[in-house]
């Protein structure tokens, strides 16, 4: 009788353990140095996805965000882009699964000038979670009139550019 709960214990903390909320990095790719000089801040937004149905839902989670509506499951503040050069930005609590992992750049007017989503599965041991960034709509109207001080990103996030 023994040996059956020390099976059963055994195996109960397996499925605890592997249920356990997972650490999550991002990397962040922008589709070009001038797209990243001209943000000034970040922010990451998790969401569930199902695995079924879900997993083409990147557009309209970034559709949901620019009208500020969803309610992602996890979210880290608004933060300066530079945080989210070479892995910056992290969760070290997301829970196991697939889930969509969307950022969102913005200038100092908030515009929203860059967006990306990546569905991917949290598990331990996970490989980083890449989310490529490519310019929104207004992206190009809310940097016509802009002139940069800085000609690279590690100027911008040392010294600062504007």
């Amino acid at each position: 009788m023994s040996r059956i709960a020390l099976l059963l214990g055994g195996s109960l903390m397996a499925l605890a353990v592997g249920c356990a909320p997972t650490p999550v990095d991002i990397e962040v790719t922008f589709p070009r140095e001038e797209n990243f000089l001209f943000t000034e801040f970040g922010q990451l937004f998790i969401y569930d996805v199902d695995p079924e149905t879900g997993l083409g839902d990147c557009p309209l989670l970034l559709e949901q965000i620019v009208r500020d509506v969803g309610m992602p499951i996890l979210s880290t503040p608004r933060t300066n882009i530079c945080d989210f050069r070479a892995g910056g930005v992290n969760f070290g609590d997301v829970p196991p699964g697939p889930h969509a992992y969307v950022v969102v750049a913005t200038n100092d007017a908030d515009a929203i000038l860059l967006t990306g989503c990546t569905v991917a599965e949290a598990y331990e041991g996970a490989p980083p979670v890449e989310i490529r960034l490519f310019p929104t709509g207004e992206y190009a109207e809310a940097t016509r009139r802009e002139t940069l001080t800085c000609s690279s990103a590690n100027d911008k996030c040392t010294v600062g550019c504007r």
